[in-house]
């Protein structure tokens, strides 16, 4: 089907304090109002005011003390925000990131807004009586293939690849101390590691007697026919009228995410404006993923081409004008903290999810923001605040987080919206891996030696370089890298001449190169 207009519903992050104040509309209130009913038929409090008072509880706080809060939360932001963007924009598809599924389904007719809901709840009831409470999720720095390849490194059949989000952007999911090695790993691989503010390890094999239980407690609710065309990264494609819904919904709990895909495989159906219901940072993911689209999130227009507007939420946001503004007339939503706008636009900019970008992540060791993108930031920072040459001073670019970027802009500014710190990210840190000195012991495999060899060289932990592990797409190893292993690989096992043979550099794998260095040189077995 050829395809103009997808509107995207977001999961997890979906969550804004306060992301209806002011906002009275109708269709607002009515989604508002069907899932505070909903709350009270199981027995919990309404979520209407975590959504429309702008000091409610964080994502962070509910993820601690109301999970159920949070899910229902965050389905009715995305069923409130694509109301919202429906004013300007008529879908021609819709899109759920994760547990947005459930909100895409509904808003497409396929289940009511109170049945909507009710899945949602008996979601949550299902993962807070049968998920183990020791999970959770990362999002690592890295294509979702060498991704894979970590978690098959770790062996430990409950971790998996959860979600792709964008070339660079892959979650997984899994036990905390899986998880944790996951981050080592990718760390000692020089990508960044954050672990994610989730409540339950979504999308992994934990999830599995919790799925069956939300399975059970689903049979009563009624699916209709769908009245606008969804398509599902679970699934793989469109979904059709037979398509058993409550099914997927099912399995999604424990089936990874394909968002890249399904992204690419809209932009390849014609689309050209990709519209976020909400400001999860799913706009951020669809520019990583596919060139020059037109990306908008609730109430806020973006052109394909021209320089990115600050994404501040369903307020919107006039373009910097050619002539400084005076400090202190700059941009500021209504409710919304310096603190949360800068974590906004810095998520929108480097197309991470925003729960990544925290108050006290350092810029540079936690957030891998180096001084050149700091400076361009910068440059971003004062066309949205309006600070003019304000900016120019040295303090500016000297703080090391967002919360002292947000304190600094609200001194300068002079009764800028308060600064809130948020809680920080734990750091990720590597594992030294020792350095090798020579041949390992008589005994082991040439495949073993092989490994012990570019692990101390390349500084790698051994766990990581994997017999099957392709040395440029997993490891990352390129043609001048591989050339220089070979020299050392033809030292250590004495191979002379026979390693000139261009046999060597195109081996793929080390288990490759194991096979032909033993048929070479029999007596390196």
């Amino acid at each position: 089907m050829m395809v103009d207009t997808v509107f995207l519903l977001p999961g997890q992050g979906g969550y804004t304090p306060g992301l209806f104040a002011g906002d009275d509309s109708p269709e607002v209130r009515e989604v508002l109002d069907t899932a505070d009913r909903i709350a009270a038929e199981f027995g919990r409090g309404g979520v209407s005011h975590l959504l429309t008072h702008t000091d409610a509880p964080s994502a962070a706080d509910l993820v601690r003390s109301d999970s159920f809060a949070l899910q229902l939360a965050v389905f009715t932001a995305a069923v409130g925000s694509f109301r919202i963007a429906r004013r300007r924009h008529t879908p021609d598809v819709v899109v759920g990131h994760s547990m947005g599924e459930i909100a895409a389904l509904t808003v497409a007719g396929a289940f009511s807004t109170a049945d909507g809901a009710r899945l949602v709840c008996h979601r949550s009831e299902a993962l807070l009586a049968h998920c183990p409470s020791e999970g959770g999720m990362v999002a690592l720095d890295l294509p979702t293939g060498r991704a894979a390849h970590l978690v098959g490194a770790v062996a430990d059949r409950r971790l998996a690849v959860a979600v792709s989000n964008a070339p660079r952007q892959t979650v997984v999911a899994g036990p905390d101390e899986a998880v944790a090695v996951v981050a080592r790993l990718a760390a000692a691989l020089g990508a960044q590691a954050t672990r994610l503010n989730a409540p339950f390890p979504f999308h992994s094999p934990m999830l599995a007697v919790a799925a069956e239980a939300f399975g059970e407690a689903i049979t009563g609710i009624r699916q209709h026919p769908l009245r606008a065309a969804v398509y599902s990264p679970v699934a793989g494609g469109y979904l059709q009228d037979d398509t058993d819904l409550k099914a997927l919904l099912v399995r999604q709990l424990t089936t990874p995410v394909r968002f890249m895909a399904a992204v690419r495989e809209l932009h390849a159906d014609g689309a050209q404006r990709f519209v976020e219901c909400g400001r999860a940072g799913l706009s951020g993911l669809v520019r990583r993923s596919v060139p020059e689209v037109d990306t908008t999130r609730t109430a806020e227009a973006r052109g394909a081409g021209a320089t990115p507007a600050p994404e501040t939420g369903a307020t919107p946001v006039p373009a910097p004008a050619a002539t400084p503004t005076p400090v202190g007339t700059g941009p500021v939503a209504s409710g919304v903290s310096v603190l949360d706008e800068l974590r906004e636009l810095y998520a929108s900019v480097l197309g991470y999810p925003v729960e990544v970008i925290t108050g006290d992540a350092d810029l540079e060791a936690d957030l891998g923001i180096d001084s050149l993108k700091r400076a361009e930031m910068l440059g971003k920072v004062s066309a949205h605040f309006g600070l003019g040459e304000s900016a120019v001073d040295g303090r500016f670019v000297a703080q090391p987080t967002l919360a002292d970027l947000a304190a600094l802009i609200a001194e300068v500014r002079g009764g800028a919206a308060p600064v809130a710190r948020a809680t920080p990210a734990p750091a990720v840190t590597a594992t030294p891996t020792p350095v090798g000195t020579g041949p390992v012991a008589s005994g082991v495999s040439v495949l073993d030696e092989l490994r012990e060899l570019y692990a101390s060289v390349l500084g790698y932990p051994v766990e990581v370089i994997t017999g099957d592990a392709d040395l440029e797409a997993d490891l990352g190893i390129d043609s001048l890298k591989r050339a220089e292993m070979l020299g050392k690989v033809s030292a250590h096992f004495g191979l002379g001449e026979s390693a000139v043979d261009g046999r060597f550099v195109a081996q793929p794998t080390l288990a490759d190169l194991a096979d032909l260095i033993t048929a070479v040189q029999p007596s390196a077995r």
